[in-house]
């Protein structure tokens, strides 16, 4: 059994696009599936990431299954795959976010669906398709991935492509009901954790001093946090990973955190609009924002703040405020991307029933293309200010302002900043590109 993974390109991740080395890691998905085949069936493997590799498909040998996994900014290039190797005699499985939220579409383009996490249904499909009985959709409706206790195979993925940090996941669910998140409505707000000594023991296997984790929300369940960041104590690592801002109130938690070898944090701020904070139904705490800057960059840690354009809260003048703002509270590494209705979530629900969805072409959901009619200004002059505001927080004076005021991060943090600095000229460069087509 020769078996073929995909993770299709889209408009902002593709090879020697938007994206760079410093901005790219190591995907999980496939490695999984990968680890989670019986080896039983003798499968033979291989992984193409688009997003950091290019291929030609047609001097590929033929695999038995081509199984997708895409999001929606790029599930129609999934789709082209998936129509490629339909054609050659391959047998399609999809999966990923997109095809959870919209199994019915995937369905006229795969032989074999597969919605929520794919830990059990995969190997559930894998026994029918070697009865030659395969189902034409399986539904993952929660993970066990603690009970298989698997690595994810690695070996399969082109090392060189990614940061140097190996990527690894603990918590795999998200408890936090974000309005616009795709990741609350793939995991419908559960937790999903796996064994601490699992994750230990793969942490050690990796033999590197630094790790990213790729967990969703690491601390919303606070006591599989703390026992968590306490067995990692030991192993002396350096680590960056995400939370929310309320993790700098759980003094106990906070603490552990730092001494477990946290160096990074990437942080959902989203907006300065406390009536754009209700619309989405984040928990955070505008006022609070400077004092957990500062107290992550008391204790050596780097902080990338994530920032969303379009709430019907803002105005023209509260998003070109922005980069001030950013600047006051003493973010390291800003990052800005549009709200994207995704399908079948909340965000999408509410907008589609007030006549707002401007394109249904999901190319265009790719976090950088305004995809719905904001309410105070234009969706052109919406993509315009994520422009704006991305250059101005870029510019070599702001670079290295951040760069001087907090010490800690060094040559990767300022790295890091300079990729962004490319990304954000070629973001720029992709919508005026549009933007001239339209005229």
């Amino acid at each position: 059994m020769k078996i073929l993974f995909i993770t299709p390109y889209d408009n902002n991740y593709r090879y020697k696009s938007a994206f760079t080395k410093s901005l790219s890691y190591m995907p999980l998905t496939m490695p999984y599936l990968a680890a989670l085949t019986p080896e039983e069936y003798g499968a033979e493997f291989k992984a193409i990431d688009e997003g950091v590799q290019r291929i030609n498909y047609e001097k590929l040998d033929f695999y038995d299954i081509v199984a997708i996994t895409a999001v929606t900014s790029s599930v129609k290039r999934g789709y082209e795959l998936a129509a490629y190797f339909r054609e050659k005699g391959s047998y399609i499985v999809m999966g990923g976010h997109h095809v959870t939220l919209c199994p019915e579409e995937a369905a006229e383009h795969a032989d074999t669906v597969m919605t929520g996490p794919a830990d059990r249904t995969w190997r559930a499909f894998l026994e029918d398709y070697a009865n030659g009985a395969p189902k034409k959709r399986y539904d993952g409706e929660h993970c066990d991935i603690g009970a298989a206790n698997v690595i994810p195979r690695r070996d399969l993925m082109q090392k060189s492509k990614y940061i140097f940090a190996p990527t690894v996941i603990a918590n795999f669910g998200c408890r936090n009901h974000c309005e616009f998140c795709v990741i609350n409505s793939f995991w419908g707000g559960k937790h999903s954790a796996r064994k601490i000594g699992d994750v230990i023991e793969e942490i050690r296997s990796l033999k590197s001093k630094y790790i990213l984790f790729l967990d969703p929300s690491p601390t919303s369940d606070p006591a599989y946090a703390k026992a968590f960041f306490e067995a990692l104590i030991p192993l002396k690592i350096k680590w960056a990973g995400l939370c929310t801002t309320d993790v700098c109130e759980d003094h106990a938690l906070f603490d552990l955190m730092i001494r477990s070898g946290c160096i990074g944090i990437l942080m959902g701020f989203e907006t300065f609009s406390e009536d754009s904070l209700r619309e989405s139904h984040k928990k955070n705490k505008i006022e609070q924002y400077k004092a957990a800057v500062d107290q992550f960059h008391q204790n050596g840690v780097s902080v990338l703040g994530t920032f969303m354009l379009g709430f019907d809260g803002d105005t023209k003048e509260s998003i070109l405020k922005m980069p001030d703002y950013i600047e006051e509270i003493g973010v390291d590494i800003p990052r800005f991307a549009i709200l994207t209705p995704y399908p079948n979530t909340p965000t999408y629900g509410r907008l589609d029933a007030e006549g707002r969805i401007l394109s249904k072409d999901w190319n265009d959901y790719d976090s950088i293309h305004a995809t719905f009619e904001p309410k105070n200004f234009t969706a052109r002059e919406l993509e315009e200010m994520l422009v704006s505001v991305s250059n101005e927080c870029y510019t070599w004076k702001r670079i290295w302002k951040r760069a001087v005021r907090n010490r800690y991060g060094g040559l990767l943090k300022l790295g890091v900043n300079l990729g962004f600095r490319i990304y954000n000229k070629k973001v720029a460069k992709t919508l005026r590109k549009d933007w001239s087509k339209q005229a």
